[in-house]
């Protein structure tokens, strides 16, 4: 009862997931992103069920699956110089900095590959730990030294990515925004061109440009 009950919530989350995307013009460049998204942590929460007596099947945040799904788009519709990576065949890591809002969704990219780069996802303490980073996604709870992070990250070769208001205007590359209930996508391109990283242009004709403000201003979640 428990597993069936886990299942029917993560056919809901995949619903939310797909009609996310389809808000965001992305499901037919996801093919097949929900499935591998949802199918080892069915088998994950599975194998937990079998070994812990517990009555309540674990809450899923269909927020954060639907964010790990456009994690991995990023990784596809973005460029690294070749520097960024010690070979040709060395993975692209995915970290997150601060309180980790994703649990298993974001741990089920581990492995799948991008132009045949492994994904490797890694949580970090440390904003100095992010030199090893090509993709940095900085959790809610950073929001008050956001400034020092950005400042610390802004010319390398790294994709920001956060949830936090005003990121993307703060010097982050890329904010996932709720406006009016729709998802939407805020862009820096400065703030790519200064990390030395390419956006496609799939990726920007789906996004709102918005430009570094001049001072930084206080930051919220959303």
């Amino acid at each position: 009862m428990i597993v069936m009950a886990i299942r029917k919530q993560y056919i809901r989350a995949v619903k939310a997931v797909a009609a996310t995307l389809r808000r965001l013009a992305i499901a037919g460049l996801a093919i097949g992103i929900v499935a591998f998204l949802a199918a080892p942590m069915v088998q994950a929460q599975s194998a937990s069920v079998a070994s812990v007596d517990t009555s309540e099947p674990a809450k899923i945040s269909r927020e954060y699956l639907i964010k790990a799904a456009i994690l991995y788009n990023f990784a596809k519709f973005a460029s690294w110089p070749a520097a960024a990576f010690s070979n040709d065949t060395a993975p692209l890591r995915i970290c997150v900095i601060g309180v980790d809002p994703f649990g298993p969704a974001l741990e089920s990219l581990n492995g799948k590959t991008v132009r045949n780069r492994a994904l490797v996802t890694a949580p970090i303490a440390k904003v100095e730990d992010a030199a090893a980073c090509h993709i940095l996604f900085v959790s809610a709870s950073e929001k008050d030294r956001l400034g020092a992070i950005l400042d610390t990250v802004s010319a390398l070769p790294i994709l920001t990515v956060a949830d936090i208001n005003q990121f993307a205007n703060s010097g982050g590359i890329i904010a996932l925004r709720e406006v009016d209930n729709r998802s939407r996508i805020e862009v820096n391109i400065g703030a790519a061109d200064l990390a030395g990283l390419k956006l496609s242009s799939k990726l920007l004709r789906l996004a709102d440009t918005v430009g570094t403000q001049t001072a930084r201003t206080p930051v919220s979640t959303k």
